[in-house]
């Protein structure tokens, strides 16, 4: 019969195998021993223990200082961009320059604004440095844009600019002349 010459064919019994089937023999071997990938590694002291647990709590605290300080140095990453327009805008007041100008400080006052509320899910730790840095750089980057505005001619920063409230003196010397 001619149905069981194929079933005897290796070729039939290799289509006969399920094609989805996925094994990997290499050489023979039943078990390939193939490398952990980078950053993967399964042992015994992963297993959380009771040292498991408290090294875990450290690099969590860790974790959260690490996140305080990205959060401490976001206002200059922020405000990076800005400064970087106004240096390039040049110091004449334009319109555009204003809008510039009025759109930094609207941003620098809303972060002095945000002190506690960037800083408020890091309750656990302390976060008083992060603070200050926080506050240190929105200050720099407020100086920075005074200093912008005071080149543009914006503040009143020379004598020129309070002409109005210096008092007139009199004079009190008359000098006369004679033609001859």
């Amino acid at each position: 019969p001619r149905g069981a010459a194929l079933s005897r064919h290796p070729m039939a019994q290799q289509a006969a195998r399920n094609n989805w089937d996925f094994t990997l023999d290499v050489a023979g071997s039943t078990k390939v021993s193939l490398d952990d990938p980078p950053g993967y590694r399964m042992t015994m002291d992963d297993s959380g223990g009771a040292a498991g647990r408290s090294r875990g709590k450290t690099t969590n605290q860790e974790l959260l200082e690490k996140k305080a300080w990205e959060t401490a140095i976001a206002p200059i990453q922020s405000v990076g961009m800005n400064l970087f327009m106004l240096w390039m805008s040049g110091s004449s007041p334009g319109i555009f320059n204003v809008m510039i100008l009025g759109y930094c400080f609207t941003s620098i006052a809303g972060q002095f604004s945000r002190v506690n509320a960037a800083f408020a899910s890091f309750k656990t730790i302390d976060t008083t440095f992060q603070k200050l840095a926080y506050l240190a750089l929105c200050t720099f980057s407020l100086a920075y844009l005074l200093y912008h505005a005071s080149g543009m001619g914006l503040l009143p920063t020379s004598s020129g600019d309070w002409i109005a409230f210096i008092p007139n003196t009199e004079v009190l010397e008359v000098s006369t002349g004679a033609i001859k």
